[in-house]
């Protein structure tokens, strides 16, 4: 039987898309919320440090530009990957998807070396660039070159959570966060006030309580219930697996990596025309506008998932439902914010500070600032839509376009400009101007790129399409016989499946072609003879197609074989089946059948031997539990053998229990087990 804990990534494929986006969010928003809330409880931990707090609160507070080089970092390698696994998934290659996730572990660990020591070379000169005055670069140096030397932690800690999320698994995923913020509040006190270490004690708290983070990463990556594992064969870099990674990931890597640069410019600006309250009145409305949004981050991270898996899968109904949902959520929350801010600024304000006149300077401001923020759900949706399904160059081209093509030039353009209101003023301003170019871009370049996508896959050849010939007769023959009905002895719960069917003559295969209720989605294995129009005459005539003990049994070897040889390869080749050889491409039998189990297919297989004219021996061939063998061998799941019997007089097809595919048994007892139990169920059902 397939796995609970694998459904949970088939879901993505099944479950409604309305529920399942929000059960992925939900835990996404609680995550980002959490992450905040912590890092506000460190700062306040920090603040409150004896003597010291404003100085050290300060000091840490210039290193947040290195940590956002940080995380812009696992952004660039996470936030391309694990989209990528995803439509991997989808498509089912799961190969494919765990070779994605050992190169980007292996990225993530060359960068993180890499970092800390720059870090450490260069942490004092990076933070005089950023800031840092003689009175806190002490603090800053200290808390910086102890955060760095875990730069592993935070790297594997942040890129390796959305292969987690990629598959589905939420709630894992928002332990992860979990576990590092109640690890950092618990062990912060500790180390600032007990044992006496400020600033450094901050830092070291923070490292130890993402290393745990990571450690719980690992453990699940590693383990029976993830869907990809990391495994040492796909740890070595392949440029084909993880430069469309990088590429992909570029968008977000500028995102965040010119965050730093924003702060910096608007201070810039605003310290020279409006002097510390300006710059104050910034750092509330940054706040607010980061806390904000926290739940469009998780609303479009529980999106990504299910685009990036269904994309793969080539389910384009799902894809455009599963936007639309994200789109209205989206928009439906952008404008709801938005009133709120214009009809209440106060009340934000507030909560980050006390100050009258900072209140009285900053409410006018978050107004201006948040002007457009109604239509801002569309840039995220669209945005994390063009990175879930792997669109790098439009995701790149709406990064750079807002933040450093529009807003950085307009923060020092706007002042300048003969507008009838203060300089301080025309700042703010350039947040929603910027913002409503970048959406009307966004949004029109969305929609030629998304109709195009979703056109694509509508009018992509499906891999395992029928031909016309095999359906039009699987109608007409449902037509004249009816349908048969379909006995389970245990419900059909999904996953690959091989199933073993009696011959009863033609009417086991026409049966399990056309009336069995999964005959869609089964593709039946052949023999290569039957499929080859010069070796079909001979392959008939040897195989009781008729009595050849009959007077007309020589006029038909030279007749009827002839004119079936010139039908049946063609009807046949027609059901999308698999050859089977019985000399050297018997592996090519093999690595075809593993290849549409994986691609979400059945197999219909029919292993009684001919002994005479509607005579069938009572042991069956053995050779197909092979498959069992190899498909857990490529894939690391189960098959389960099914049992098939086809009473074509009685109207129904009877299938018994699954057997499943036992790695843990040797080969030669499962192939007994196997083979046993299916002649039993054909002895029992055929008397």
């Amino acid at each position: 039987m397939v796995a609970t804990e694998i459904n949970r990534t088939d879901a993505l494929g099944t479950e409604k898309v309305g529920s399942l986006l929000f059960r992925l969010a939900i835990p996404s928003i609680t995550a980002q919320i959490v992450n905040l809330l912590y890092n506000l409880v460190d700062r306040i931990y920090i603040g409150h440090i004896e003597g010291a707090g404003k100085l050290a609160l300060t000091g840490v507070g210039v290193c947040l530009p290195l940590i956002m080089i940080i995380t812009a970092f696992a952004a660039l390698v996470s936030m391309g990957g694990a989209p990528r696994a995803s439509i991997f998934l989808g498509k089912g290659n799961r190969e494919a998807a765990e070779k994605t996730l050992g190169n980007c572990f292996t990225l993530l660990v060359i960068i993180s070396v890499a970092l800390t020591v720059v870090f450490q070379l260069f942490a004092k000169d990076m933070l005089l660039a950023f800031g840092a005055s003689e009175n806190t670069i002490g603090y800053a140096t200290d808390y910086m070159l102890i955060y760095s030397l875990g730069t592993l932690f935070v790297q594997l800690t942040l890129g390796l959570n959305a292969f987690i999320t990629a598959q589905g698994y939420a709630k894992i995923s928002m332990f992860t966060v979990l576990i590092g913020a109640a690890s950092n509040i618990i062990l912060d006190p500790i180390f600032i006030f007990v044992f006496g270490m400020g600033v450094k004690g901050a830092a070291i708290a923070t490292i130890i309580s993402q290393s745990f983070s990571m450690l719980w990463i690992l453990y699940f990556l590693t383990g029976k219930k993830s869907t990809i594992r990391i495994k040492l064969k796909n740890l070595r870099l392949d440029p084909k697996i993880f430069l469309p990674c990088l590429a992909l990931g570029l968008a977000p890597f500028i995102m965040q990596a010119t965050e730093s640069a924003l702060v910096i410019c608007f201070n810039s600006s605003l310290l020279k025309y409006g002097g510390d309250l300006a710059v104050g009145a910034m750092t509330i409305l940054t706040c607010v506008n980061q806390f904000s949004y926290l739940p469009l981050a998780g609303l479009s991270q529980g999106a990504q998932p299910i685009l990036s898996y269904n994309y793969g899968a080539k389910n384009a109904a799902r894809v455009k439902k599963a936007f639309r949902i994200l789109l209205t959520a989206c928009l439906f929350y952008s404008t709801t914010l938005w009133a709120a801010v214009e009809l209440w600024p106060q009340g934000f304000i507030r909560i980050f500070t006390s100050d009258r006149e900072l209140i009285k300077f900053a409410a006018p401001a978050l107004r201006i600032y948040l002007a457009v923020c109604c239509i801002f759900g569309a840039q995220i949706a669209c945005q994390q839509a063009f990175t879930a399904l792997g669109k790098a160059k439009s995701s790149l081209s709406v990064a750079i376009l807002r933040k450093i093509v529009l807003l950085i030039p307009l923060i020092y353009i706007m002042p300048r400009l003969p507008l009838p209101v203060s300089k301080t003023t025309a700042i703010y301003m350039a947040e929603p101007i910027a913002d409503f170019i970048s959406v009307t871009y966004t949004t029109i370049l969305f929609f030629f790129v998304f109709r195009k996508t979703m056109r694509q896959i509508d009018d992509e050849p499906d891999e395992h399409k029928q031909g016309g010939l095999f359906l039009f007769l699987r109608r007409a023959i449902l037509f004249f016989t009816g349908p048969m009905k379909t006995v389970w002895e245990e419900p059909f719960e999904g996953g690959p499946a091989i199933f073993v069917a009696n011959h009863d003559r033609a009417f086991g295969p026409i049966a399990m072609n056309v009336q069995f209720e999964l005959c869609r989605d089964i593709r039946p294995w052949i023999n290569a003879q039957v499929l080859s129009y010069r070796q079909a005459p001979a392959y008939i005539r040897e195989d009781y197609w008729w009595d050849l003990d009959k007077w007309y049994s020589p006029i038909f070897s030279y007749t009827l074989c002839y004119i079936y040889a010139l039908l049946i390869p063609t009807i046949l080749r027609g059901s999308d089946c698999i050859p089977v050889y019985h000399d050297s491409g018997v592996m090519d039998t093999l690595r075809r059948s593993v290849k549409t189990l994986s691609d979400g297919k059945h197999l219909l297989l029919f292993p009684e031997h001919p002994t005479g004219y509607h005579q069938y021996g009572e042991k069956i061939f053995s050779g197909f539990v092979s498959v069992g063998r190899l498909y857990y061998a490529r894939t690391k799941q189960s098959v389960d053998f099914y049992p098939a019997f086809v009473d074509w007089k009685a109207r129904t097809i009877k299938v018994g229990r699954p057997i499943p595919y036992d790695p843990t048994v040797k080969y030669e007892d499962q192939v007994v087990t196997t083979t046993t139990a299916i002649e039993g169920f054909f002895a029992r059902h055929g008397k």
